[in-house]
C-alpha cells in the first residue's frame, strides 16, 4: 500500500473497524525493518488502539488526503500495511 507521506510525517487519521468508524488516531509513519517486507508501517501516538480493543485486529486507516488504507494493528501500537 503506497501513500504519498514521508517517514517521520504525524497524521490523524480515523479509524474503520469493517463499515464502524471508531474515532481518530495519531500515527506517524516510520521505516519499516527489514523483517516486515513493506514499503512503511505506522506508530499509533498514544494507547486509545489498546481501549477499542484493536491489538492484532485488521482495521482501516483513512488519511486526510483520502487514501484508505488496511493495517493489522500489533503489539506495542505499530499498524503494518495488508492487502
Amino acid at each position: 500500500m503506497h501513500i504519498q507521506y514521508g517517514f517521520g510525517s504525524v497524521h490523524e487519521v480515523k479509524v474503520y473497524d469493517q463499515d464502524h468508524f471508531l474515532g481518530f488516531l495519531s500515527l506517524t509513519i516510520e521505516e519499516p525493518k527489514p523483517q516486515e517486507n513493506v514499503e512503511w508501517v505506522g506508530q499509533i501516538r498514544g494507547s486509545d488502539y489498546l481501549v477499542w480493543g484493536l491489538n492484532h485486529k485488521k482495521v482501516r486507516l483513512k488519511f486526510p488526503q483520502g487514501e484508505n488504507v488496511y493495517v493489522v494493528i500489533r503489539s506495542g501500537g505499530r499498524a503494518v500495511p495488508v492487502n
